[in-house]
């Protein structure tokens, strides 16, 4: 499970090349950087997770911050969905 966040805060840090994203708990840094490079076709140069407080325990959210001034297309068309 990932999903993006749009939040104010995550909204501000993607003008700054940094994404952020809800996954699941048993994650790794390496697995996430894997998964993130692979399903996006990016580089990734750093990743920073926590926990959010009084949340469900099997979720945690990492930033994720891109090498040089590459980008994150969070849209899908239908298409792609299909």
């Amino acid at each position: 499970m990932i999903r993006p966040v749009l939040t104010e805060k995550s909204l501000r840090l993607m003008e700054e090349g940094q994404y952020t994203f809800d996954l699941n708990r048993e994650w790794t840094k390496p697995q996430i950087k894997f998964f993130i490079e692979d399903l996006f076709k990016v580089q990734v140069s750093a990743i920073r997770t926590y926990r959010l407080p009084r949340q469900l325990k099997t979720q945690k959210r990492a930033i994720i911050q891109l090498q040089g001034s590459q980008t994150l297309d969070y849209t899908f068309s239908e298409a792609e969905e299909s």
